[in-house]
């Protein structure tokens, strides 16, 4: 008969053997696992040893590839990989490039600028791992960013009395589709012209008499004077947007010793306490007498037009003597991309390389146009092309009737680009984006009327924006004076 000294102790025999066969099977279940683990890291890193090339990672500033050209691409393998060419590499939509391979992996260098809004595709295909022999490919998708555009709404006329509307400063994406709307980011009673720089917009308003003044406001905050000779005509306000600088011609007026200035260029920082503009000066510090500028694209520096027609070259920043360009009749602005500025002149018309100073002459496709068209407003083209704009009258009417159409010529002929589409609608002027991929096109409808200011609007412009390649408008918003155009 067992005692219960017995029976405790079988009991504890018993949980001795099962604690027992847990832990075995518990080292054995962690063998196993361990060993499955290491059996999945061998054939892991085996299939990583054995596998060729894919993207690892890749870089490139979209913001900046649709301002400026020669922005890169970088695109990381996972492992280093041999020599690649042109020919194993294509972007679509397809734009210009040059490939390189380094310890950074496969670099494509833009010679151009991409295009506003746009979703490109990038595949390297061929490629090689230098260790394993084995091939791959890199693939890389990206959008650029849609451009803003500002410009200048009109509202009511000189007549409108003194319930007139506040004109508007109005800034609008290139497309519907874009998302972005028409705000309107700037207001005054009446606003002759503005220039705009980041998130600052600088407008020259006129008083009842018709006397000028420039305006300021960042972003949200309320609007300030800019000091300038009273009573002085303001024209020419130019903004650049990389520097952060404005410019206006000022002509009339008188400063506080008396001297009254005559086609005076002024500038002035937005970022500097003093609220003030300061005068640009020509050679040995004198008055600098301008007939036109322009700011030079992505710098501080200033081309300028004095009144016997000679172009200088200064930095208002940097001060120094002016650099001497020569005469000429016009000031045309700059090929998109660069520091590249055409002038005209009654010969023909010109290339000056600010960078070298170098001046060569550029012959201009020119269209084959029904000889009753009025040429008008030209454009030149990087690549030896023109767009122009020819309007037609029609006299059949007892009133007649006034039509643009707007045509491209280049190697491969004429092309008719843009035409009014409402009778009796005309195109006031236009001009390229800065990428050279868009025109800006100003429309002036049937019957509008002059709104009566020193530099002329009209009642119901709006401005639309012209696929150069395609011709299609992508959208149209109201105003006019677009600051690509200044």
């Amino acid at each position: 008969m067992s005692t219960e000294a017995d029976r405790t102790s079988a009991d504890r025999a018993s949980v001795d053997r099962t604690e027992r066969l847990r832990m075995r099977r518990y080292r054995r279940a962690s063998i196993a696992t361990v060993l499955a683990l290491a059996l999945m890291a061998g054939v892991l890193g085996a299939a990583a040893v054995l596998r060729g090339p894919h993207l690892d990672s890749a870089a490139i500033n979209a913001a900046t590839a649709i301002q400026r050209p020669g922005q890169r691409l970088v695109l990381q393998p996972d492992q280093p990989i041999e020599p690649i060419t042109e020919a194993d590499v294509s972007v679509t939509p397809e734009t210009p490039f040059e490939v390189g391979v380094d310890e950074a992996g496969v670099t494509l260098t833009f010679t151009g600028m991409l295009r506003y809004g746009t979703d490109y595709s990038v595949r390297v295909s061929g490629v090689q791992g230098s260790s394993t022999g084995l091939p791959g490919s890199l693939s890389y998708d990206f959008s650029t960013p849609d451009a803003t555009v500002h410009t200048l709404l009109r509202r009511g006329g000189a007549a409108a009395g003194p319930d007139k509307p506040a004109d508007q400063v109005l800034a609008s994406g290139l497309t519907v589709s874009s998302g972005a709307g028409t705000e309107v980011i700037f207001e005054a009673p009446r606003i002759q012209q503005f220039a705009v720089a980041g998130d600052v917009t600088v407008a020259i308003v006129l008083d009842e008499e018709g006397a000028g003044s420039l305006a300021l406001k960042v972003g949200d905050s309320a609007v300030e004077g800019v000091h300038t000779s009273v009573g002085a005509r303001l024209q020419n306000l130019r903004s650049s947007p990389s520097a952060g600088l404005f410019g206006v011609s000022v002509s009339g007026g008188a400063d506080a010793s008396g001297r009254e200035y005559q086609n005076a260029l002024f500038v002035f920082d937005p970022e500097v306490g003093s609220g003030r503009a300061e005068e640009v000066l020509g050679f040995g510090g004198e008055p600098l007498r301008v007939v036109d500028w322009r700011f030079v694209p992505g710098t501080s520096s200033i081309v300028a037009q004095g009144v016997d027609q000679q172009l200088y070259l200064l930095d208002p920043l940097a001060g120094g003597e002016p650099a001497a360009l020569g005469r000429h009749a016009e000031i045309r602005g700059f090929l998109p991309g660069g520091v590249t500025l055409v002038v005209a002149d009654p010969s023909g018309v010109s290339s000056i390389d600010l960078s070298t100073g170098d001046v060569a002459p550029m012959p201009l496709a020119e269209a084959t146009v029904d000889p009753e068209l009025y040429p008008g407003t030209i454009v030149a083209l990087p690549d030896g092309g023109s767009v122009r704009r020819y309007d037609e009258i029609d006299y059949s009417s007892a009133q007649a009737v006034q039509s643009s159409v707007i045509l491209v010529a280049d190697a491969s002929g004429t092309r008719e680009l843009y035409r009014s589409s409402v009778p009796g609608s005309r195109v006031r002027t236009f001009c390229l984006s800065p990428n050279g991929q868009y025109l800006a096109v100003e429309t002036i409808a049937s019957g509008s009327l002059s709104d009566g200011y020193a530099l002329p609007g009209y009642s119901d412009m709006t401005t639309s924006f012209v696929d150069l390649a395609s011709g299609a408008v992508t959208r149209s918003v109201p105003g006019f004076l677009p600051d690509w155009c200044t």
